[in-house]
């Protein structure tokens, strides 16, 4: 076997004529017969899933244990988020596009922030307003906190003045 017929041959019928000169002679000797370098040879064995066990002298085809691979991703079943996604993502674009809209309801991302500190404070102000205040929050914005919605009130009121 010659370095070009090592090169175009099948992986299979190249192994069993490499297995035939290891019965005679080492990896290094194969390699310097065939006339390629031991790193080229030994990488081009390789290449057809072909491992060496040095123990028997020869190269093995190498088989795959389908229980030992990892499992193939399975196909996403659309769950119920993924649905609602689905069918709101125009809604959800215009919240996001439409943020500083008077419409839309959006809090400030400080109201949120982990690394402020916050503070137990008592106000006093006109029981009427406070009574529509909260009534307007619970009809309209349930999802909301009353100590959120009135923090971004404040925020909204030193940003206007």
């Amino acid at each position: 076997m010659n370095k070009e017929t090592f090169f175009t041959m099948q992986h299979d019928k190249r192994a069993e004529e490499v297995n035939k000169l290891l019965q005679s002679f080492t990896l290094d000797e194969v390699a310097e017969k065939i006339g390629v370098s031991y790193s080229t040879f030994t990488k081009d064995m390789q290449a057809g899933d072909y491992v060496f066990i040095k123990r028997d002298n020869r190269y093995y085809k190498f088989l795959r244990d389908p229980f030992s691979m990892p499992p193939k991703k399975q196909t996403i079943v659309d769950s119920e988020e993924l649905i609602f996604l689905k069918e709101n993502l125009e809604k959800l674009r215009s919240l996001v596009k439409n943020k500083n809209d008077n419409s839309i309801l959006v809090l400030d991302q400080k109201i949120y922030s982990k690394n402020s500190q916050f503070l137990v404070k008592s106000i006093k102000m006109n029981e009427e307003i406070y009574g529509s205040f909260t009534q307007n929050c619970v009809e309209k914005f349930p999802h909301f906190r009353l100590q959120d919605l009135i923090a971004q009130s404040l925020l909204d009121f030193i940003e206007k003045y």
